[in-house]
């Protein structure tokens, strides 16, 4: 959310080219960050609810620590040591080396972040997650105004204010965690959790796999300033991946803590449903106002990026999908399944870039990314379609699709018209569409929603009473 709102600021110091640059550097950090984390954060998750033991918990806390630390201070030396040939073969020039040094130490620091903060989530303690959120952003947007306003550092600030960010908040968030780290490293656990969370490495990389290979065939076939326009456009559907994120903070302890419990499969597929149908809602809403936002916020140079925002709003939200559906696959602790429908997306993301890039430019390599990701999701979909732990309606996923289909054509059909009227009538489109999920019976209406939830408490009460008779 906060590279959203900083695009004004970009988009006056730094050119659509340095855009593009700046993204393939980001990209990198977070492929490399996945590669760091080891997805251990995951399994900290897992193994942290296998055992109530406070012994055995900290084992599992100051394990993933230190194999972070091993794994992260490799990944930063090795980008020192191949940062001039990462910028010969990206840039044609060893002269943005330094670069890639900077993005290997953001992701040797926001690694050594990511346990902590996970723990905190784990702990269900979200007034100390949200300070260390504010103290990294804060941090951040003071280095911005400095080293990209004043200063005009240019990438170099951005990445600049980025390190920066994350040395108060890694300050704050081992300080409040400090009485769950130990000494004691597991060996034998660690090697049961790296088996839960090497499988994951994928998945964590998808999202940013077939978005860098977009870039991979950009980069070959178009130039620096397409990528740039890409970005933008990227950096605009940031509220659905905002949501995505959000889900993904959440769905892990929710989810968990309540797989076990009689009701929790009907549970899930009601919260599935709403995900599913909001999510409809947040493509409608970007793809209805991005272009408008966009000549409004930024420069006229980026006006051409609202082309790829439909295709990216709809590949994010099929992103959350598949992170929903991979549900199934933690709880059995079987994440090796996760694998196939990510090879089968990245396999069709290689096969449709050289076809549409070339013509399309980077809206077709937007279009080529969204259909990965349906592949992906789809693929995701049918391998759990047995899971006990989520009964989907189809019925109400089905109406669903029928509604959306249109809703989103439209949607795209208007997007482009933004006098005072139409943008009357896109907010009128925007506001209707809840009032017909509710009539359709695809979700319930707020108060239906807050008397099954009073049910379901009910019911989790009356287990709970039950066992601690027993």
């Amino acid at each position: 959310m906060l590279e959203f709102f900083l695009l004004p600021v970009y988009a006056r110091f730094i050119t659509p080219a340095e855009f593009g640059m700046l993204d393939i550097l980001l990209l990198f950090t977070m492929i490399g960050g996945v590669a760091a984390m080891m997805e251990l954060g995951n399994a900290v998750f897992r193994f942290y609810f296998d055992n109530d033991s406070p012994r055995y918990r900290k084992s599992v806390i100051t394990t993933a620590v230190f194999a972070m630390f091993i794994n992260g201070s490799m990944i930063f030396g090795l980008f020192i040591l191949l940062s001039r040939y990462f910028s010969n073969a990206l840039f044609g020039s060893v002269g943005q080396g330094y670069l890639f040094v900077m993005a290997g130490a953001y992701i040797f620091l926001n690694t050594m972040i990511t346990i902590p903060v996970n723990l905190l989530r784990v702990k269900n303690q979200p007034t100390k997650f949200a300070t260390v959120s504010c103290a990294q952003i804060a941090v951040s947007l003071t280095g911005i105004g400095i080293f990209v306003v004043i200063m005009k550092w240019g990438i170099a600030g951005v990445l600049a204010a980025k390190i920066i960010s994350t040395l108060p908040a890694l300050i704050v968030c081992f300080y409040f965690v400090k009485e769950d780290i130990g000494l004691t490293f597991d060996t034998k656990l660690l090697k049961n959790m790296l088996r839960f969370s090497i499988p994951l490495i994928p998945a964590g990389i998808a999202i940013w796999g077939i978005n860098g290979l977009s870039r991979v065939f950009m980069l070959h076939y178009l130039d620096l300033n397409q990528i740039g326009l890409f970005s933008v456009a990227s950096k605009f559907v940031v509220v659905i991946t905002l949501s995505v994120i959000a889900f993904q903070l959440a769905w892990p302890h929710f989810s968990l803590s309540n797989m076990n419990f009689p009701d929790s499969a009907e549970l899930f597929s009601r919260i599935f449903n709403i995900f599913a149908a909001g999510g409809v809602w947040l493509v409608m809403g970007v793809t209805l106002f991005s272009e408008f936002l966009i000549r409004l916020a930024l420069t006229p140079g980026y006006v051409p990026a609202a082309g790829a925002v439909l295709p990216l709003a709809l590949g994010m939200f099929l992103y959350g999908l598949f992170y929903f559906f991979s549900t199934g696959c933690v709880f059995t602790k079987t994440t090796a399944r996760v694998v196939p429908p990510i090879a089968l997306a990245i396999s069709v993301n290689i096969v449709l870039n050289p076809i549409l890039t070339p013509r399309y430019g980077f809206i077709g390599a937007a279009w080529v990314t969204a259909f990965s990701y349906l592949v992906m999701s789809a693929s995701m979909m049918y391998s759990n379609r047995k899971n006990k732990y989520i009964m989907f309606d189809y019925g109400k996923l089905g109406r669903l699709a029928v509604i959306a289909v249109p809703v989103i054509a439209i949607s795209a059909w208007l997007a482009g018209m933004n006098s005072a009227y139409m943008l009357g009538v896109k907010a009128l489109i925007f506001a209707l569409y809840p009032l017909i999920i509710i009539l359709t019976d695809i979700v319930k209406s707020p108060l239906q929603s807050r008397a099954v939830l009073n049910q379901q408490s009910d019911n989790v009460h009356k287990i709970l009473e039950k066992q601690i008779s027993n």
